[in-house]
């Protein structure tokens, strides 16, 4: 398959810039793969996992919080508020934030709301967005 330049940014810095054969992520309307000369598009990420595969056969995985992606027929950027590639992934920390993240899932839950107060359901919508995070983070650093 044909190499075609790849990059991923986040605001602080740029995470990889390389040519690649495919870059596999999901969008908010499913799965997708983007190879050489594709059609051009502009969509909005999930949170999830965006793997660059290399000429070598070799696979950079990284995870990302959301963002957009922009494919031209000369290459695809990843554009994300938040990203870390694999080997920079505390796996011990993971899980301990998604521990922590679950139970206060269940704490909110749990909770009853008083007639117009969204302050739980705030708190709730948070807590899950924390629980995401930290699912994402194991699911690329435990592959």
């Amino acid at each position: 398959m044909p190499a075609f330049p790849a990059s991923l940014v986040t605001p602080e810095h740029v995470l990889l810039q390389e040519d690649v054969t495919a870059v596999m992520l999901r969008t908010d309307v499913g799965d997708a793969t983007f190879l050489a000369g594709h059609t051009p598009l502009i969509g909005a990420l999930v949170p999830g996992l965006v793997r660059f595969e290399r000429e070598d056969g070799t696979t950079e995985r990284t995870a990302v919080h959301g963002g957009f992606v922009h494919v031209t027929r000369q290459g695809v950027t990843v554009l994300a508020p938040v990203a870390e590639r694999m080997g920079d992934i505390d796996v011990d920390r993971a899980r301990r934030a998604l521990e922590t993240a679950e139970r206060a899932v269940a704490e909110i839950a749990g909770r009853t709301s008083g007639a117009g107060d969204d302050g739980p359901a705030l708190e709730l919508v948070l807590a899950e967005a924390a629980v995401r995070r930290a699912r994402v983070r194991l699911e690329v650093a435990e592959a």
